[in-house]
């Protein structure tokens, strides 16, 4: 063994034996267990170089927000062309959001057990395949496929949504600029969806973002640990009043981006005006984040979430009622404004104070997600 080798293998040793007895290594370090093949190579770069941080993350979920706004601008029209039956119309978003809501527990667990290069690897990979199917499935006119591609999309989307967990691990401001990388992404949705002209075509450059963002999670380190101190966490009112409060915005908001694009094509609004209200209602959802994330005073997590809450509700009004095509698209991004604020009082809630485990952030997500599939079946 050359000593190049040698030397990286014994800084590997040297990093876990420097952690004291019952603390958990950080998350850059190496964490040594039983069973775990360590690598005897020095690493291809220096720690120092790695690229993990909040702007990674970010570009990352941005990366997934376009390619899930790309596919909202598709789905629901699709689906209504070649669903068998009326009452299935809602069937791609709603197993779109049930794949986000399954994926939310293996996305926690894989974090925790093979590391965010892992999980956020199989997420990118499950979006570039739904993306791949669900275009072949239109082409072919394959209802059952477009279900499936759409599953898959919404597998993606629930990893995707963990990057705002693992950045505001260090502070809830973190967090938010995780989710203000879905604003600037969003605004792109409507120039490429007038460029690629076809469904088909939009759905395969979401698969192609995805396979961006694979290459992103490939420069992430393996392992995360958990901090100490997440096992003294329990359930609390501010844990339970940010799942409630945000399950019944991801509810409220599911059924306006079902029911907010059908109605702009009954009232003849062509694709590029329907993508450019999906690409402005989904810049209006993480928008506020960007501006939470440098004043967070105009944000306190209680008034946020009350504001929020009722300004979707004046949103939700104007796109059921479908009075004109300015109107619902005015809806749309009433919904979206109102959901930002609401997850940005849900973020400051759980992440300020005790940090809530893994567990118990990926139950919150599946509440969510949970909800929001609900919003697309129900309503």
């Amino acid at each position: 063994m050359s000593a190049g080798r040698e030397r990286g293998f014994a800084d590997a040793l040297a990093t876990a034996a420097e952690a004291a007895p019952g603390e958990a290594p950080s998350d850059e370090g190496a964490l040594m267990r039983v069973g775990q093949i360590v690598c005897a190579c020095p690493a291809s770069l220096p720690r120092a170089q790695i690229v993990d941080n909040r702007l990674t993350l970010a570009a990352g979920f941005g990366l997934a927000v376009l390619a899930q706004a790309l596919a909202l601008a598709v789905l629901p029209e699709q689906s209504r062309l070649i669903a068998p039956t009326i009452g299935r119309v809602g069937w791609p978003l709603a197993l779109l959001l049930v794949g986000a809501a399954l994926a939310s527990f293996p996305a926690a667990l894989l974090v925790d057990g093979f590391g965010r290069r892992a999980a956020f690897g199989l997420g990118a990979s499950l979006g570039a395949s739904g993306g791949a199917l669900a275009a072949f499935s239109i082409a072919k006119a394959s209802f059952f496929g477009l279900c499936l591609g759409a599953f898959w999309l919404g597998l993606a989307q629930g990893f995707a949504l963990f990057y705002r967990h693992i950045a505001a691990r260090g502070a809830p401001r973190d967090g938010l600029i995780v989710l203000a990388g879905g604003a600037g992404a969003a605004l792109l949705a409507p120039f490429i969806v007038s460029v690629t002209e076809t469904p088909g075509a939009t759905l395969l450059v979401a698969s192609g973002l995805h396979i961006g963002a694979l290459a992103l999670s490939v420069r992430m380190p393996h392992m995360i640990a958990r901090k100490a101190g997440a096992s003294e966490w329990s359930p609390s009112r501010r844990f339970a009043t940010a799942t409630i409060a945000g399950a019944f915005a991801w509810f409220v908001m599911s059924a306006g981006m079902l029911h907010g694009p059908l109605t702009l094509a009954v009232c003849a609004a062509t694709p590029a005006f329907i993508g450019g209200a999906m690409g402005w209602h989904l810049f209006s959802m993480y928008g506020p984040a960007a501006l939470a994330a440098r004043a967070p005073g105009l944000f306190p997590p209680m008034p946020a979430l009350g504001a929020g809450l009722a300004v979707m509700l004046a949103g939700w009004g104007a796109v059921h009622l479908g009075a004109s095509i300015a109107s619902v698209a005015m809806g749309l991004v009433a919904i979206g404004l109102g959901w930002g604020a609401v997850n940005i009082g849900a973020l400051h809630l759980l992440h300020e104070g005790a940090r809530p485990p893994r567990a118990a952030l990926a139950f919150h997500d599946f509440c969510l997600l949970g909800a929001a599939a609900a919003g697309a079946l129900i309503v």
